[in-house]
Order: C-alpha cells, then structure tokens, then sequence
C-alpha cells in the first residue's frame, strides 16, 4: 500500500500538492517519495479513543485539504471526521485487510464500514474480491466502487545479470545455489510458518536450495527460531528491511508466497517483472496475476506441502525457469504498467464535483 501512496505522489506532484498524515507517526515509507510539493504532518495518537477523534478531527479542520484520502480500516474514522470538519471530497482506498480479517470479515467493522464508506464520494480498491466484497456486502453500487490494479516501474524493476551475481556473492550464495526467495512484512498474515516447512521438505531432497527472506516485522524472531529447530540456520539469509529490494530480487531464482490473503501482491508484479517465476496462494487477484503453469503455479492456501513442493521442483530445471521467468516479465510489462495506474488514479480524482 505505502509503495502504491508514494507513486500516486511522485507521478502527481507537477499538478497536486500532497500532505501525509500517518496515525501511527511511521514515515519510513517517505524514503520513496522524491516529489518537492510534500508536508509530513506531526500528529501524535493518544491513547482513548475520545481523545484521538478529537485530536484527528482537529488536524483535518485545520489543514482543511481540496481532497482526502484514506487507506484502510485503520484510517476509516477519517471518513466521517473528515466529513464533519468541512472536507467535501474524501476516496477512500481498501487495499486489503489484516490476520485477524483473513477468513471473515468482523461484524463490527462491517457496520462501520456500512455507515462510512457512503461518506466517501468513491472507494478505490485493488482487486476484484475487494470490488465484489464492496458492492455485495455493504451494498454499494458499481458507481461507488472503482477498481485500479496496481502498476510498477517495469523498466526500473527488471533483469541485470551483472547486480544478479554481485549480490550472490556478498550474500554468499554459490553460482550453483538454486534460491528461493520473499519479500515483505514478517507478518502472520504471510503465512511464513508454511514457506519455512515447504523449505525444510525442499532440502531434504535438493543441497543447492538456499533461502533468501528480505524484511522485517513482529514474527522475525520467532522465524529466525524455527529456522534453528528445523536446522535450516545455514540455508537461509535473512537480509533484513530494505529500503530498495531490487537488487535482492535478482539474486532470487524462484518467488516463494504463502500468504494466507492478499489482493494484489507488489511483491508478486516486482518479482515477475524481474524475470522471477512465483509459486503463491490462490488468495485475492494473484490467479488474475500469475497464470497456473505458463509463468508461475498457483496453489491453494490450504494445499499440502507435498504440493507446494512439487511445485518448486518444477521450476528446479534451469530451462523452464528461463521460459517461465520470461513469461512473467512480458505478462507485467503488457498488463500491469505504473503508468496506466496513476493515469486512472488521476481519471477519479479529477472526476470529482
């Protein structure tokens, strides 16, 4: 989502000048933007709920934006404050939701949502689940809800034999080394305990596997533990959050996500763009992403792990990944551009009245 915001900002700041409000005060995602025309605005959240309505309600009263716009559940309440402080054009932007949402959504957010997102002048969401869950749960017409997939910088996010090898090396890969690879949020919705135990069946079979895990988040530790009980310590890099993931991508021979819900993975599109075939869970738009067998495979969430297994054996002969690697590029380049997201981006909001 962060990645999303950051390029709808830098692709827009010639016509619009962007203030960023965060309510948990993280910023690292700014590192992304390189638009001129930006404010950051301190906001501290307390803790009770009474306080933080009014804490918010008086921060949007006073920057009193032309347009709001608000990401996720955890930005909802801005809908309505930001309608009671004056602000006539609020979209709102549902990426997805979290672990505690990934089977069913909770009845008390839905009645939430209800009641707000009538507030909103259009919801912008990423998928085709969130477009039908929309309209079909909370009964919001075709109208109010537009679907834009996410796009990437296809020419910034490709192959490069010579980065591929550098970062093997400093890594400590051997050019023999066959790598799977993650990118994201160390976070339960990822489903990691699966992907580590699909590795573990992996090497069981095969001593060229190595495992490349780039970023962070709250289940690291308990991770980095597993790691040391299935001994897999030596098979596996966890190379931290990164701020540019590019050159980690092209060390990577194979796209390993196991998530158990998504919408519409940029991990998935920069990986693919790359020329990196991805194995991944049947959750959210990544079936309309990832065509089972042509440039990837798509698996259930619930598979076995024999399954998942199969799967990246297949993609073990150097020749088929090759064919399939270069598939996924020509599937991003022809259908997922940044540029045909921003313009649509542009398209609502100059739609408004």
């Amino acid at each position: 989502m962060e990645k999303i915001v950051c390029t709808v900002i830098n692709s827009t700041s010639e016509w619009y000048t962007h203030e960023i409000l965060a309510l948990d005060r993280c910023t690292d995602a700014s590192v992304w933007i390189n638009g001129k025309k930006l404010k950051l605005i301190e906001f501290e959240k307390p803790e009770k709920r009474g306080s933080f309505f009014r804490s918010l309600y008086r921060a949007l009263r006073q920057i009193q934006p032309d347009l709001l716009m608000t990401y996720n559940w955890g930005a909802s309440d801005a809908i309505w404050l930001g309608r009671a402080a004056g602000i006539r054009r609020v979209i709102h932007n549902e990426h997805g939701y979290n672990v505690d949402e990934a089977k069913a959504t909770d009845w008390k957010r839905d009645a939430v949502r209800f009641l707000v997102y009538r507030l909103a002048a259009k919801l912008i969401v990423v998928s085709r689940e969130l477009e039908s869950l929309l309209q079909r749960r909370y009964l919001l017409g075709a109208g109010h809800v537009t679907r834009i997939p996410n796009g990437i910088d296809s020419s910034y996010y490709s192959p490069d034999c010579d980065e591929r090898q550098r970062t093997r090396k400093i890594l400590g890969f051997a050019d023999r080394d066959i790598v799977v690879g993650f990118t994201g949020r160390l976070d339960p919705i990822k489903n990691l305990d699966l992907l580590l135990e699909i590795f573990a069946h992996c090497v069981q079979e095969r001593s060229d596997l190595r495992l490349l895990v780039v970023g962070d988040g709250p289940q690291r530790k308990h991770l980095q533990a597993l790691c040391e009980k299935k001994k897999l310590t030596g098979r596996i890099v966890f190379a931290g959050q990164r701020e540019d993931v590019l050159p980690y991508l092209r060390a990577m021979d194979v796209f390993l996500l196991t998530s158990l819900r998504e919408q519409m993975p940029m991990t998935v599109l920069e990986a693919m763009a790359v020329g990196i075939p991805a194995v991944a869970t049947k959750v959210g738009d990544i079936p309309h992403i990832i065509d089972d067998g042509i440039d990837g495979f798509v698996l259930r969430s619930d598979a076995s792990v024999d399954a998942f297994v199969q799967s990246l054996f297949a993609l073990l002969d150097a020749a088929r990944r090759k064919t399939m690697g270069a598939a996924a590029r020509r599937k991003v380049v022809g259908q997922f551009q940044q540029e045909v997201m921003v313009r649509q981006y542009k398209t609502v909001i100059e739609g408004l009245h």
